[in-house]
This record gives C-alpha cells, structure tokens and sequence, in this order.
C-alpha cells in the first residue's frame, strides 16, 4: 500500500533536469560521490549520505509528519527535501547543519522523546534515500531535495501547531 502522501508525489511528472539536479545537490553531501552513484545503481537503490555538513535530519512518524506538512501547507512556508519511509512509517525532513542540537535539547522531555516519535540526527549520522525520482525498498522523496532546506524553527513551529490540532 502506498502512503497518501507519497501517492501524489508518484504521480507528478518530474524531468530528468531536475531529477539530475537534486540527486547533484545530495551528491554534494558526499565526500565520494562515486560510490553513492554505484550504491543507487545497484543492490537496493539506497545509498547512504552523511548527516551533518549538508543537512542534518528531523524524523517523525508518518501520521505526526503528515500534519507537520500541513500545518507549514497552512503557513505558506517552504518546505525543504521530505523523504518517507513506508516500511518504517517515517517522514525525514532535512534542516540546516547544526539543527539537530538544537531540536534534541527542545526534545528533552517531551512526550516526543518519551514515546520516540521525533527525533534528529546531525554529524556522524547517516542518511539511507534513494535517487531523487526513483521509489526503491519503500523510500520516497515527497519534497525533492535542492531547493533549500527546511527552517528548524518554522518546522518546529508547524509540529507544535499540528499537535495542539
């Protein structure tokens, strides 16, 4: 079954340019960008990206995530690069380097750490996605990586709006 959210970004036509240019700008996070291409070309299509000079990472489970996108939907905010992950029900959104201290000391304590749906993740981490238009073992890019990131504090702002709804 696919994800609703990840439905409609299946069925949007997205040229080979800008496929080209978002797999470019992840390939940018990679100190061998040879060996991501060879990982997207073979075995599960998924190639492992670190985390930390590029983008660091927010998680959140699927149906959180969905209504975080809503709520910046709501807010006519941008929204940067969204991956989700069917099997594991996880929406990935990338924020600026450095984010993720930020959101794991306003995590500390909350129900989201408790119960552990939102977490971050920034350098020594690493980011496993498939190439930008491509579906491969249940990961799919939503929101497209390189046009911006998404802010820390506009997503944050959205999650607090999306669980008081």
């Amino acid at each position: 079954m696919v994800h609703p959210a990840a439905r409609a970004r299946l069925m949007s036509p997205v040229g080979g340019t800008v496929q080209t240019d978002a797999a470019d700008w992840l390939l940018s996070a990679s100190d061998d960008p040879g060996r991501v291409r060879l990982q997207w070309a073979s075995g599960d299509g998924l190639a492992d990206l670190p985390v930390g000079t590029v983008f660091d990472l927010v998680r959140m489970a699927d149906d959180i995530g969905t209504a975080v996108i809503q709520a910046l939907q709501r807010r006519d905010a941008a929204t940067g690069p969204v991956m989700l992950a069917t099997s594991s029900h996880v929406l990935t959104f990338l924020v600026p380097p450095g984010s993720a201290a930020e959101w794991k000391r306003w995590l500390a304590g909350t129900p989201y750490a408790r119960r552990r749906t939102v977490a971050a993740a920034g350098a020594g981490r690493v980011l496993r996605c498939p190439r930008p238009g491509c579906v491969r073992r249940g990961h799919v890019w939503l929101t497209r990586p390189g046009d911006g990131l998404t802010d820390s504090r506009t997503l944050r702002a959205a999650l607090e709006e999306a669980a008081g709804r």
